[in-house]
């Protein structure tokens, strides 16, 4: 029987900055190292079905990440229940999915990454390379 991959979440507000910028990089990441586990991404306050910001596009373009085809999810497209782990951007996410919705807080982890959303491209940029910081550790506790 086949080993179903694990999965995790990254969590942002609208789901189309912060939290897509996450998921593709730790796929990107998780893929290249053949780990058996992949992320998804939602927001809290997401309008289903909207693209990635062009800030968000143009900088993944940057480190060879193409998100042009990203659509937003909102929390309740998913069975909450089923991921592995889920990280947050900020502890109001942590706190809305542990105290309002239930989650476990050992299964809830915050990168503590500011929203650019509506900021300059060098912003942009800033929260893209703290957010691959971040990745990259989760990725390493894969790897081990």
């Amino acid at each position: 029987m086949m080993q179903k991959d694990k999965v995790i979440a990254f969590v942002c507000t609208g789901n189309t900055c912060r939290s897509p910028m996450a998921e593709a990089i730790f796929n990107k990441l998780a893929e290249e190292k053949q780990l058996p586990v992949r992320a998804v991404s939602f927001g809290l306050a997401a309008v289903r079905g909207m693209a990635a910001s062009k800030q968000s596009v143009e900088v993944c373009r940057e480190i060879g990440i193409d998100l042009s085809g990203f659509r937003s999810h909102f929390i309740f497209d998913f069975d909450i229940a089923d991921f592995e782990k889920i990280y947050c951007m900020s502890d109001e996410h942590r706190q809305i999915l542990t105290q309002s919705i239930g989650l476990p807080p050992e299964k809830v982890a915050v990168l503590d990454i500011a929203d650019p959303y509506g900021s300059s491209i060098e912003i942009y940029r800033m929260c893209r390379d703290m957010i691959q910081t971040a990745v990259e550790e989760i990725v390493r506790g894969y790897e081990n």
